[in-house]
């Protein structure tokens, strides 16, 4: 029997960039939370964007957010992972100095910080994603704050533009994984959304027999194989697909709606 769900947002649930969610996801999880299951946005997104996604049932679900660095709560947080700060102030060099056809931000625990506000990558966030985004003329003199990830930006090949210098002068440093042609993620050793996942079990007493979780990329794969019944949106990386026990309909034919609607 399921008693927990865990699933991706972007690609996997809506088009990636967007607050549109079809309302029917918001009677059917509020359905199944009724029922006695956990359901667990589990996504990249901060978690500000993830609430205001799943607004009508916000107060009533979990969540893993920022790529798995942070699991809470609409309360409290219960866990949380952070970067060395000697390395995500090299990060914000090389990439300032040396990939000048990139942009990149930092996220905390409640909101996130990019040097250049007029920018696309800037709006995008604040604007689509729904992000609470400051802007910050140098992001390596930030203090006081909790940094969990380190993001580079471009509009279509992140990670191609990554591999020459920044994925092998890191990938020894940090959890270095592919969200989507836009982003490269960078966030501590042992923070994912697998690890997440696994503590959440651990911490509700579930097993991975009783999870079941949907994904469609790279950031995807550990979350997938953490749950007893895994499904990639067959609109997912050949990687993601091969690593899921099965395959559901792609996001725009709301092939994990149709799951869900299979478990009431």
């Amino acid at each position: 029997m399921i008693k927990l769900i865990a699933t991706d947002i972007d690609g996997t649930l809506v088009k990636d960039g967007t607050l549109a969610i079809d309302p029917e996801y918001m009677e059917v999880v509020g359905k199944l939370v009724e029922k006695g299951m956990i359901f667990v946005a589990c996504s990249g997104r901060q978690y500000r964007s993830e609430r205001k996604l799943f607004a009508p049932v916000a107060d009533r679900l979990l969540y893993i957010s920022d790529g798995g660095t942070v699991v809470r709560t609409p309360e409290k947080i219960l866990k949380v992972h952070t970067l060395d700060e000697a390395v995500w102030k090299g990060m914000c060099t090389m990439v300032r100095e040396q990939m000048p056809s990139c942009d990149y931000f930092l996220s905390t625990p409640e909101c996130s910080f990019a040097e250049d506000g007029g920018s696309r990558m800037f709006h995008w966030l604040r604007d689509s994603y729904g992000y609470d985004m400051h802007e910050l003329s140098e992001l390596s003199r930030l203090t006081d704050q909790q940094v969990i990830k380190f993001s580079v930006y471009h509009p279509n090949a992140c990670e191609e533009m990554c591999a020459p210098l920044f994925t092998p002068s890191w990938k020894d440093q940090v959890t270095l994984v592919s969200a989507g042609k836009e982003w490269m993620d960078a966030t501590p050793i042992g923070a994912g959304k697998g690890s997440a996942l696994a503590f959440l079990q651990e911490f509700l007493g579930i097993s991975p027999e009783e999870t079941c979780t949907f994904g469609d990329n790279i950031n995807d794969i550990e979350m997938l194989q953490e749950a007893g019944l895994s499904f990639a949106v067959s609109n997912a990386r050949e990687e993601v697909r091969n690593a899921a026990k099965d395959i559901c309909r792609p996001y725009w034919e709301n092939g994990v709606l149709e799951i869900l609607k299979s478990f009431l």
